[in-house]
């Protein structure tokens, strides 16, 4: 997710082979190249199904929160946080790694473990927490506590890229800090604003998945990502 050159010369290889031109980057120049992962020349970038990945399980999440759908319907966002935020995301950190892109990899494959361990958490430990005499509330507020560092310096991280990308990722990461507190606080008002923030965060994924894509396959910006 680096910057986009603004050169008009053609991007070059370590070969010196034209690899793309700056004015057709769709939300990244990958780094990769046949010095840096095994796999730099074999694999596409895994971009925009990370993000889609991401986008859809945080905006999923995010509309439960927000109290937009019945509460009874909540137990649908495990299936999609275990199918699209843990196994296809995890595959397309995995994939960034593979081409040598350290920033991909790291994101979406720390996600996935939290999709996982999220959904471990609310579908098998909490009514443990319960049965015991803890509290779930407290259990979810540091598990997210924990997570919301994580996500600050990965935030800070995105600031070496795209504009979009700073206000995904701080929009992502306040989220987390609102439901953590939501859960030591016990306060549904803050639940249904960070669930108010996930959607957000859920849509800025989604169209920087669909620029990926997108611009990508139409070689221009049809998208635009600033």
């Amino acid at each position: 997710m680096n910057e986009p050159q603004t050169s008009a010369a053609p991007i070059m290889d370590d070969a010196h082979r034209p690899v793309g031109r700056a004015d057709v980057a769709p939300v990244h120049i990958p780094i990769a190249g046949p010095t840096v992962g095994p796999g730099a020349q074999i694999i596409g970038d895994p971009l925009a199904l990370g993000l889609a990945s991401f986008g859809v399980s945080v905006g999923v999440v995010g509309i439960v929160n927000a109290g937009l759908v019945d509460a009874r319907t909540a137990p649908v966002t495990y299936a999609v946080m275990i199918a699209s935020g843990f196994v296809t995301q995890l595959i397309a950190g995995l994939l960034g790694f593979r081409r040598g892109e350290t920033f991909v990899g790291v994101v979406f494959t720390v996600f996935s473990g939290f999709w996982l361990g999220v959904t471990l958490l609310l579908a098998f430990w909490a009514p443990t927490i319960a049965n015991a005499g803890g509290s779930i509330g407290d259990g979810l507020g540091l598990f997210l506590l924990a997570w919301a560092i994580i996500s600050t310096f990965i935030w800070i991280a995105s600031m070496a890229t795209t504009k979009t990308n700073i206000v995904v990722f701080g929009l992502g990461t306040a989220s987390l800090y609102v439901l953590a507190v939501a859960g030591f606080a016990g306060s549904g008002g803050l639940t249904k604003t960070g669930g108010w923030l996930q959607i957000l965060t859920g849509v800025g994924l989604l169209y920087l998945s669909a620029a990926a894509i997108v611009n990508e396959m139409h070689s221009r910006r049809v998208i635009p990502v600033f």
